[in-house]
């Protein structure tokens, strides 16, 4: 129904004092000149001066009873009374000696101040209503935060056995509506020691639900040693799951994000200046937590990540993107999935260590620096032990040293396992990482010992996996505090939301957005580390995609990736690279310094003469030009277009992430699904060197032949080339 349709009545008509449209104002000023009418007519009517003072008294009684309907103060009422007092008086005078001249103008004068007063007296009435509610409000209030601070004395004196605690009057409630964060000044002689181990209790007080609970802090530097924070989350804050946020890029100075507390603010950790000990049962969401930090760290366009991983479960989603794909780049930089290769990157990662303190002193006293800085041209190197009593002995050595030796020059160290106990933490591990993350235990004391002196966390916190509870000793927070961490696969979400949808391809995605910003070795650590760092890759593919006998084909990698490993030299041995290796003499044999290198190549002005220089500029012109194109290239025109840019025969593998990042998105097992998909067959040569170009490039058209679906007897499947269905 519109404005114009509906029903106008007319306002109700009451002539009680309860009509808004009669005010105390008014009400006076028509009493006051009915009074002076009246006694200029008095001696025409012959009105006894008692029936005037009776109807002063009348309208006397009516204001004050209506000011105290109002609820006004008493001295409303009382002003209210004396003003009608005032003029019945006077009226009752002139009707009983005949009014004269004078008389009247002092009546006149006596109404006009009547009427002012009482006037004035309504808008004071208002205000002094509205001042006495305000004071009373202020006084239940008062009263509600008394009761409130009395009932935290009561609570910590109850459970605790803290007598004089004082709580503030004034609680933070947090924005996520979780819950709320409490001052308490505790006795001067106590500090936030005097609360440990009491959360569960202090829980159970207030009632809160499993995955909510009671967590205590003592403030920044500046807090007072007895005053504490007590945060209460009163809500379930650990059920579901919380996906993981946008693919931004990020430096590694600022603290590595990994889930959320119940406030609503991200919980992270300074992985530049420190590593982690993680520490959590079977099922406890261990190794996802391990991926989220992974996707932190990949996020930071100054920290090279390296994983020691025999079981493969924490790198893989990392590599398998550019793997399988041929997407981007591998986003970790050097997992390490067999014995001999976390040998060989913890020696290299000595030998970082060595040359950094030393190449990089000059800089460190330019910049007048203790600790080498982290930037993309030398990036912080941060090392990811996957289960650390997996380690062989001589590893666990090695991951002491460094951790002893490589804060100053950016080399860290984090660790996790299923128990926090020697067999799985050594002595230098839990002595030099201040980054704590606990998730659920068998055996509730394993977190005791993860954080001494705190004791361990409420254990009912942990209702679902990804649960966890997390400090530093050094950057903050100072005591345990539980958190959620963020969820990076789909299986976590219901299927079909966006959740779902975008935790399906969030692996791949990272590839896509991340490969461009991922740094390169300084060249310095680089040189030191060797062939272990430069062959890494030759060495690593066959330990990820080979067989139990380290044999491997096509079948299982993408073919650019599979071009790419055949087109590099065989890496040296690890008994060789390790000093295994000796002579017919059994002389120990040395490992050459240097060596054709097994690197993903990375193009850049620096490394191209004028040839390529001109090259590159005409692939990224069509690149450019696929896709400003206001109607955009087919695949296969885009195909072609950037095999004629290459200006000579290219490798698919040169090609492929070239469409990749002019906006082809489909991924395909191998180039032949790939010139199948596009036809590409009459429109590009193959040589005998597995390098192809465009036909209107100006080769020789008949070089070769482009596989083609006839080659298959039993026609095209979607199995890869090479393999049965």
């Amino acid at each position: 129904m519109s404005s114009t349709e509906l029903l106008v009545t007319p306002a109700e008509k009451r002539w009680d004092f309860s009509r808004d449209a009669v005010t105390h104002g008014r009400l006076v000023a028509w009493g006051s000149e009915l009074g002076v009418a009246t006694a200029l007519v008095a001696p025409l009517a012959d009105i006894p001066w008692e029936a005037g003072a009776g109807a002063g008294l009348l309208c006397t009684g009516a204001a004050v009873l209506y000011e105290k309907a109002r609820g006004s103060w008493r001295r409303v009422q009382v002003a209210r009374a004396t003003s009608w007092l005032a003029t019945t008086g006077w009226l009752s005078y002139a009707l009983a000696t005949q009014p004269t001249l004078l008389t009247m103008a002092f009546g006149g004068a006596i109404w006009a101040t009547g009427a002012a007063v009482n006037i004035g007296m309504d808008k004071w009435g208002e205000e002094t209503r509205a001042a006495e509610k305000e004071l009373d409000r202020r006084l239940e209030t008062g009263e509600q935060i008394q009761k409130a601070q009395n009932g935290w004395a009561k609570l910590l004196e109850d459970i605790c056995g803290i007598e004089g605690a004082v709580a503030d009057p004034v609680i933070d409630r947090w924005q996520s509506g979780a819950g709320y964060t409490v001052k308490i000044i505790l006795p001067a002689h106590m500090n936030v020691d005097a609360l440990r181990g009491y959360e569960a209790a202090l829980a159970g007080a207030l009632h809160l639900p499993k995955g909510g609970g009671v967590a205590f802090n003592a403030g920044g530097p500046t807090t007072p040693r007895n005053v504490i924070y007590l945060a209460v989350t009163e809500k379930n804050m650990m059920s579901g799951a919380i996906p993981y946020p946008k693919l931004t890029p990020t430096t590694i100075n600022k603290p590595v994000g990994f889930g959320v507390v119940g406030n609503g603010d991200e919980a992270g950790l300074n992985l530049k200046d420190e590593g982690f000990i993680a520490i959590g049962a079977q099922g406890s969401g261990k190794t996802a937590l391990m991926k989220t930090l992974g996707l932190g760290l990949v996020r930071c366009v100054d920290a090279i990540v390296i994983d020691l991983d025999t079981s493969a479960k924490m790198s893989a989603v990392f590599v398998n993107p550019w793997l399988r794909h041929g997407i981007g780049v591998p986003l970790i930089d050097w997992p390490c999935t067999t014995e001999d290769e976390c040998r060989l990157a913890v020696r290299a990662a000595r030998q970082a260590i060595a040359a950094r303190k030393t190449e990089y002193a000059d800089l460190m006293e330019d910049e007048d620096i203790d600790n080498l800085p982290a930037r993309p041209d030398i990036p912080a190197i941060h090392i990811r032990v996957d289960e650390t009593k997996s380690m062989p002995d001589d590893v666990l050595e090695g991951i002491d040293f460094i951790i002893e030796e490589g804060r100053s020059v950016n080399v860290r160290v984090s660790n996790t396992g299923l128990r926090a106990t020697r067999d799985y933490i050594t002595a230098a591990m839990d002595e030099l990482t201040p980054g704590r993350i606990g998730l659920r235990t068998n055996n509730s004391t394993e977190l005791d010992m993860l954080y001494p002196g705190h004791g361990a966390p409420d254990m009912a916190i942990f209702t679902d996996p990804g649960t966890v509870v997390y400090m530093s000793a050094t950057k903050g927070p100072y005591q345990p505090v539980p958190a959620k961490a963020y969820a990076t696969m789909a299986e976590a979400f219901t299927e079909g939301t966006d959740d779902f949808n975008r935790m399906s391809t969030l692996f791949m995605d990272a590839a896509r957005q991340l490969s461009d910003i991922r740094p390169q070795m300084d060249p310095i650590t680089a040189k030191a580390m060797g062939l272990a760092w430069s062959q890494r890759w030759a060495r690593i593919i066959p330990n990820l995609r080979g067989d139990s006998h380290g044999n491997i084909d096509a079948t299982r990698m993408h073919e650019s990736v599979w071009e790419l490993y055949q087109s590099w030299e065989k890496p040296a041995s690890y008994d060789l690279l390790l000093g295994r290796a000796t002579d017919d003499e059994g002389h120990t044999l040395s490992a050459p310094a240097s060596g054709a290198a097994a690197d993903i190549p990375r193009l850049s002005a620096d490394m191209l003469g004028d040839d390529e220089l001109d090259r590159l500029a005409a692939q990224e012109a069509a690149i450019e030009l696929a896709k400003a194109s206001p109607k955009p290239k087919s695949d296969d025109e885009l195909a072609i277009e950037l095999f004629r840019a290459q200006a000579r025969p290219a490798k698919p593998s040169e090609v492929y992430p070239l469409m990749v990042k002019a906006g082809y998105t489909l991924s395909d097992r191998t180039f032949r699904d790939l010139c199948a998909k596009l036809s590409l067959q009459d429109k590009l040569t193959r040589h005998h060197d597995g390098t192809y170009a465009a036909v209107e490039s100006g080769e020789v058209p008949h070089a070769g032949r482009v596989p083609g679906p006839e080659d298959d007897p039993d026609g095209r499947s979607d199995a890869p080339h090479g393999r049965a269905d």
